[in-house]
């Protein structure tokens, strides 16, 4: 039943933030870049999740060169174009992506 409610979860959460203005696509995916759910293009977010996995990695690695005792919990990066939030957890990295002139 924990399952069955934590998928519930999830999706209320995808759902949510693809309903705001400005989101592109939302991406559920594991640490190593395996889309699990995404409200965008299949091809597009497998390519995001395939990049943006790497990105989060590296840039995980460099927080805790920098500081061992600390961790990475959230990246985002701006483009002209886009705006990219990914929130790491220990199993999963969620990511939205959004038109930066657009969010609230």
């Amino acid at each position: 039943m924990a399952t069955s409610e934590s998928q519930i979860d999830i999706d209320e959460t995808v759902n949510r933030l693809a309903s705001k203005r400005g989101v592109e696509s939302v991406i559920v995916m594991t640490k190593d870049g395996r889309v699990i759910r995404t409200t965008g293009e299949t091809e597009r977010s497998e390519l995001h999740g395939k990049l943006l996995s790497k990105l989060a990695r590296d840039a995980a690695e460099i927080v805790e060169e920098l500081e061992s005792s600390d961790e990475l919990s959230f990246l985002r990066i701006r483009t002209t174009k886009h705006e990219i939030m990914v929130a790491l957890d220990h199993s999963y990295l969620l990511v939205v992506i959004q038109a930066p002139q657009l969010s609230d």
